[in-house]
């Protein structure tokens, strides 16, 4: 077992590091077609709604880290039973805190122009663009988030 979790520990450190050198390229070269293609005012709006996101997202209170402490040592003594319960108590957790983001988010929705300086483009529907931002951030935590703590505490990230 223990050399299984060097190899994945391995994997999951030159993962890491090829994720660490795409990342800023990826992210670099989405930011320059979004500016050519869509303007200054998207890209600053793309900010203002990922950053609102974020502070929502601090619904989590770091839950996410417990979760993978909690579940290493079930996992290191191959107790499915445990790992599964664990995981049916995490997804329900995990979808209160989606449900959280998405009420709070929604209820952001009326401040939106007074969050925003300056001239918005016309046609530009501010709360469509929101709602899929905010969309998008939820739907993560009512799909994926539970289930990428099982690949963490697992060790192997590098599926992802």
């Amino acid at each position: 077992m223990a050399e299984s979790r060097m190899v994945h520990a391995r994997r999951n450190i030159k993962s890491g590091v090829i994720l660490k050198v795409i990342t800023p390229l990826t992210s670099f070269v989405t930011r320059t077609a979004l500016i050519y293609s869509l303007g200054n005012v998207y890209l600053g709006l793309n900010g203002l709604f990922t950053s609102m996101l974020q502070v929502l997202s601090l619904a989590e209170l770091g839950f996410g880290s417990a979760m993978v402490f909690s579940m290493y040592k079930p996992i290191a003594q191959g107790d499915e039973t445990t790992v599964n319960a664990l995981l049916a108590l995490y997804r329900r957790i995990y979808r209160i805190v989606g449900a959280v983001i998405l009420g709070v988010g929604a209820a952001l929705i009326p401040f939106l122009p007074r969050l925003i300086h300056g001239d918005v483009p016309a046609g530009l529907n501010l709360t469509v663009l929101y709602l899929i931002r905010l969309a998008d951030t939820s739907v993560s935590y009512f799909l994926f988030s539970y289930r990428n703590c099982l690949l963490d505490a697992s060790q192997r990230r590098s599926v992802v």
